[in-house]
């Protein structure tokens, strides 16, 4: 079951991000910082897991800075955040006390999706 609700929220939060993004005059640090402030207040205090999906809507939200050149369409942010929900749920334990680890998750699930775009890119240019 938190397994689901991970996902959800952190599709969730994928969503959330894509809309400050196209949607306000938030910069992308403050629209990540209004989702990871929202996220750390109240998911602890809602669910009994709500530490670890704390930790995922901080990591999605960390996804949803990435460059519009990145992730442009709605079903991209939507595909990273969850691939970031899934690696933060199951990697939680992982580089545990080393400072960037939710933005190392992010920057992973980003790169999953980005590096086959940037290569068929690369592909036409020639």
């Amino acid at each position: 079951m938190s397994l689901f609700i991970g996902m959800s929220l952190g599709l969730l939060w994928g969503l959330l991000g894509h809309t400050l993004r196209q949607k306000t005059k938030l910069s992308l640090v403050a629209g990540s910082s209004w989702l990871t402030l929202f996220a750390a207040l109240v998911l602890p205090r809602v669910f009994a897991d709500g530490y670890v999906y704390a930790l995922i809507c901080t990591a999605v939200s960390y996804v949803t800075m990435s460059s519009v050149d990145r992730l442009e369409k709605l079903w991209e942010t939507l595909v990273v955040s969850g691939i970031c929900a899934l690696l933060v749920f199951f990697g939680q334990n992982i580089l545990v006390g080393i400072g960037g680890r939710l933005g190392t998750f992010a920057a992973l699930s980003v790169f999953i999706i980005t590096i086959p775009k940037a290569h068929k890119r690369l592909l036409r240019k020639e």
